[in-house]
């Protein structure tokens, strides 16, 4: 299979990186027959899935001895004037604190346990 080659980039012209690898996957998936498949694509074996995928999740609940913080665009918290490195991938999420024992946090997202944090030395664990 020959992939496409990307012209130059120009000043005013940026070309997609992506734009050969585009080729490749739709001739992978849609038109190279497969032995696995019994000589047939890929693609004609595909079925979406029925469940929805939304592209926000709704709003997460905890429970009221919970202490509930926001993750920041940066993936971090606030907590005793301290700024807490938890996920990028969280940002803009609510988290739940727990307090478990003397100084110790359990973070969750959702009921998902991430990480523990001992608010002695400042440190998320997990």
């Amino acid at each position: 299979m020959r992939l496409p080659r990307r012209p130059p980039a120009t000043a005013g012209h940026r070309p997609r990186p992506a734009t050969a690898f585009d080729a490749f996957r739709q001739e992978y998936n849609d038109e190279r027959p497969h032995s696995h498949h019994g000589g047939t694509p890929p693609g004609a074996h595909y079925t979406p899935s029925p469940r929805p995928y939304p592209s926000k999740l709704p709003p997460l609940e905890y429970p009221a001895h919970f202490l509930v913080k926001r993750v920041t665009d940066a993936g971090t918290i606030r907590f005793q004037s301290r700024l807490l490195f938890l996920a990028k991938a969280l940002d803009n999420y609510h988290i739940g604190m727990e307090a478990v024992d003397d100084g110790i946090w359990s973070d969750y997202f959702g009921s998902v346990l991430l990480a523990r944090f001992d608010e002695r030395d400042h440190i998320v664990r997990g």
